[in-house]
């Protein structure tokens, strides 16, 4: 720690003569990773639990050995797969499906590279609070010349052999308190803390993934897609619902039309295969039910005593139903609109807030390798400075790139070229290279 208040200290005066701030944040970035973790480790641990629960008969139970158990219990039941092996079952729902290209498969299977975890890294946000190893993202960051190539060995390896780390393999429940009885275990919300590692291969092969998907995806389903949408969570999960948007043309909530009893009973059977095939579960309970029209013959029975409603109910954000519940849709929408344009508006000609130049502080890219090593050497993956700065719209990472790559002349752009292929490599006695980039993007 005093070696990098010493360093700090040299170049605060080196800052004084170029003006350049870079490597100062960057060590006090470390510092700051440190001491972090050092209040981990050295502050006395907190007793936190519910001062009382109801055992599963409803009796109040004090002892926090009894509360213990009893909440280990209760969530190692709730975590349990449902999973049941079935032939049938699996080629019922997997028949038919979209496979990908041979060249595709090939680059999914191969091993992990700096770059994808480097740019994984980039994309991921910090200040959030870490794992059982205690290690933050801002660690990882400050530390990333030191920890990377073991971390790819170690990831690789573990992807060859089948067998995660530890540290891959465990995660720290937290409870977070909901609405109703807090004696009622069900009225606390589990929170599963990762360790940054298991995040980390979680976001590059998700990104890899992402760029095979939509060759396997229907172009119906947008969310993660990268041709379709800029959104890129979730791509292992859209993997295994699009067995169901098969069957039924799913899309996040799902709406169903049915026109007699037949209809439902046949609903019911495709919902409890899935189930059974899948482990995902489709909620009765918080479904709903709106009864459109004459049915001469009677509305059809449900599921689990649902209840047909008459009025209308809200799907997406957007009310269905009778003109009383559609009117909904348009209370309070200009201030909405408004909010929503706001928080995706970036000036990038302008280096005052929300400018780029608060946007590449926030994401702490300080220098043209961190940019580059993100964006790749043409200066041309407007998704992973989306990512990075966390921007909403994708033509608005692709002015940005497009202006700066005007900017470079063409020795620079060849330059770059040969970093890209490892031809070039960042002079270790020249910490302010010529070549840079203007933030602001002024005229």
């Amino acid at each position: 720690m005093k070696d990098l208040e010493s360093d700090i200290v040299e170049l605060e005066t080196i800052r004084e003569t170029t003006g350049d701030r870079g490597y100062i944040e960057i060590l006090k970035e470390k510092k700051m990773a440190l001491a972090n973790l050092l209040d981990l480790l050295l502050r006395p641990g907190k007793k936190e639990w519910a001062e009382a629960l109801l055992s599963g008969t409803g009796q109040e139970i004090t002892e926090p050995s009894q509360i213990r158990r009893r909440t280990v219990r209760f969530y190692s039941t709730l975590y349990t797969s449902e999973y049941e092996e079935g032939e049938t079952l699996s080629e019922g729902f997997c028949n038919g499906l979209p496979q990908v290209s041979e060249e595709a498969n090939k680059q999914l299977e191969g091993p992990l590279t700096i770059q994808e975890l480097q740019t994984a890294l980039q994309g991921m946000q910090g200040r959030w609070a870490p794992g059982i190893d205690g290690l933050s993202v801002e660690f990882y960051r400050a530390y990333w010349d030191v920890l990377s190539n073991d971390l790819l060995d170690v990831f690789n390896e573990s992807l060859a052999s089948g067998s995660m780390p530890v540290s891959c393999r465990r995660a720290v429940i937290t409870l977070l308190p909901k609405k109703g009885n807090l004696q009622d275990i069900k009225n606390w919300r589990p929170v599963s803390l990762l360790c940054v590692d298991c995040k980390l291969l979680s976001k590059a092969l998700a990104t890899r993934l992402g760029r095979a998907v939509e060759q396997v995806i229907h172009r119906d389903q947008t969310y993660c897609v990268t041709k379709y949408a800029p959104n890129g969570k979730g791509c292992f999960y859209l993997v295994l619902m699009e067995t169901w948007f098969y069957q039924l043309q799913y899309a996040d909530d799902v709406v169903v039309f049915v026109r007699d009893q037949n209809d439902i009973d046949s609903l019911v059977d495709i919902v409890r295969e899935f189930s059974s095939a899948s482990a995902a579960r489709g909620n009765w309970k918080k479904s709903e039910a709106l009864a459109v029209g004459e049915w001469s013959g009677g509305l059809p029975v449900l599921p689990q005593n649902m209840v047909w409603r008459k009025d209308g109910f809200e799907y997406l954000g957007v009310f269905l139903g009778k003109g009383i519940v559609v009117l909904k849709n348009w209370e309070d929408f200009t201030e909405n609109i408004e909010g929503k344009l706001s928080k995706s508006r970036l000036d990038v000609s302008s280096s005052e807030t929300p400018g780029l130049t608060v946007a590449l502080c926030r994401s702490k890219t300080l220098c043209l390798q961190q940019l580059v090593d993100a964006v790749g050497p043409e200066l041309s993956d407007a998704q992973a400075l989306g990512s990075l700065l966390g921007l909403h719209s994708v033509r608005v990472a692709q002015r940005i790139l497009k202006l700066w790559s005007q900017i470079l002349c063409p020795e620079e752009k060849r330059l770059l070229r040969s970093y890209g292929q490892g031809g070039a490599k960042p002079d270790p006695a020249d910490p302010f290279p010529e070549i840079y980039l203007s933030p602001g993007l002024e005229n």
